[in-house]
This record gives structure tokens, C-alpha cells and sequence, in this order.
């Protein structure tokens, strides 16, 4: 089974239909979502509605938490705060009271999924530091084989055995005899490792593989969208180059 895991959407309509687009003539028998379905893009009902459609798992992420009333928004610059508060406007009850009821982790088989760092789901801890990944060798043994975050909107990944960890960014990942992998999926609507295509990730639980996968969808509406919200233009603008 080819298991797509997606992250930080951020109500970017045409990335992520883009992305199930590709899933839909690849093989993909199964969606996963990690979070973040909205927050700084202008199309939240129809992203959460794609969600609902297609994923069988959805987490909750720190926009979603915020968006929601569940997480102080003075966590947020002034640009973020102002997108959250237009989100909760824009949102139709249906879409508030789902996102209301995600889940903050997730497991399946050897597979864990969380938003943000698995060791306090609910803290939004960004796993991109090595120091990070080494806190989790207190928790080990409780890990799964494959750890799947985002949050980061980043591609790092880690290779954990129970005394070291290997920053193995941009390498394979594959089943590791008694190692576990801590996988950044990166992010579909707000890359920020200037790479400006959405970015989600496959993983094959027949040959234990995961890779991520780039895709190149319509910058230009999903920006013009940003701007006639009167969102900020530093949402927009970040989309063309990935930062």
C-alpha cells in the first residue's frame, strides 16, 4: 500500500489539488494529513473540504489550534494573527467544529504521525535540530520504525539508534534493522526550503520505502488569491521562491 502523507496545506487550494492530482494517477491508495490544513492562504473551506474528502486521518496543527480558539494566537506575529482571525471569520461551522475535533497524533502498524515533534505533540516543537532529534532518545523505545512530522514546512530527516542520531537529510529512508526514523514530510502550501513546488511525501508499506515528492501547480492564482483577501503580501510572495 502507497500511503500519501501531507502536511501545512495553509488554505492553498491549488497546491493541494495539484498534489491529489499526482496521488490520483500514482498509486496512491491511502491519504494521510498532518495538520495545518489552514493559516495563510485564502481558500480554507474548500482545503478542509478536499481534506475531508480524501484523508482517512487528519491532525490537528498549530494554525488549525489556533484558528479554533485552542492555542493563544499571541504566539503569531502580527501577519499571522491577522490570517487566523480572517480563517475563523471565513469558515463555515462544518469546517470549524471538524477542525475542532482532530487528533493530535496518530499511529499505524510501525507508523507514527504527529504535526510537530513527537516528544509533546501538543507543544509544536519544530524537528529540524539535531538537538531535537536527540531528545527523543529518552523516549525511544516507545517511538515507532518511522516517525512522520511536519510543522517545519522543511524536508529534514533523522536516523535514530537508541544511543546516537545521524541527520540523513536528503538520503533514503528505508526499514533499518532496530533504527527509527524521524521524517519531516515538508510542506504542500508554504514550502520553505526554496523549493517553491508543494512538496508531501509517499510511503511504500510493502518495500518500507519513503520518498518525498515535489510538484509543480499554479503559483500565480494561488498568490492573486492571497492578495484579494487582503491577507498580507508576504504570503503571497513567499510562494515563488520557497522561503
Amino acid at each position: 500500500m502507497r500511503i500519501a502523507i501531507i502536511s501545512d496545506v495553509h488554505s492553498n487550494y491549488e497546491a493541494l489539488t495539484a498534489v491529489l492530482d499526482h496521488c490520483k494517477f500514482n498509486r496512491v491508495h491511502r491519504y494521510i494529513c498532518l495538520g495545518d490544513v489552514v493559516g495563510y492562504g485564502a481558500e480554507p473551506n474548500r482545503c478542509c473540504e478536499l481534506i475531508r474528502e480524501h484523508c482517512s486521518v487528519t491532525l490537528m496543527g498549530n494554525h488549525d489550534a489556533a484558528v479554533i480558539g485552542a492555542m493563544d494566537t499571541e504566539h503569531y506575529y502580527p501577519a499571522a494573527r491577522q490570517a487566523l482571525f480572517w480563517t475563523r471569520e471565513q469558515l463555515s461551522r462544518e469546517n470549524f467544529e471538524w477542525l475542532y475535533g482532530l487528533p493530535y497524533t496518530y499511529e499505524y502498524d510501525n507508523l507514527g504521525f504527529y504535526h510537530s515533534a513527537p516528544i509533546m505533540p501538543s507543544g509544536f516543537i519544530y524537528a529540524v535540530a539535531q538537538e531535537v532529534a536527540q531528545a527523543h532518545l529518552k523516549v525511544y523505545d516507545r517511538m515507532k520504525e518511522f516517525t512522520f512530522v511536519g510543522h517545519s514546512h522543511l524536508t529534514t530527516q533523522f536516523l535514530l539508534s537508541n544511543r546516537r542520531v545521524k541527520d540523513m537529510t536528503g538520503k533514503p529512508a528505508s526499514g533499518q534493522s532496530e533504527r527509527k526514523w524521524i521524517i519531516n514530510v515538508g510542506s504542500v502550501g508554504q514550502p520553505r526550503d526554496q523549493d517553491a513546488r508543494a512538496c508531501f511525501g509517499i510511503f511504500d508499506t510493502d518495500g518500507q520505502t519513503f520518498e518525498h515528492v515535489r510538484i509543480a501547480y499554479d503559483v500565480e492564482s494561488s498568490a492573486a488569491r492571497i492578495i484579494r483577501a487582503g491577507l498580507d503580501q508576504k504570503f503571497a510572495n513567499r510562494l515563488f521562491v520557497g522561503l
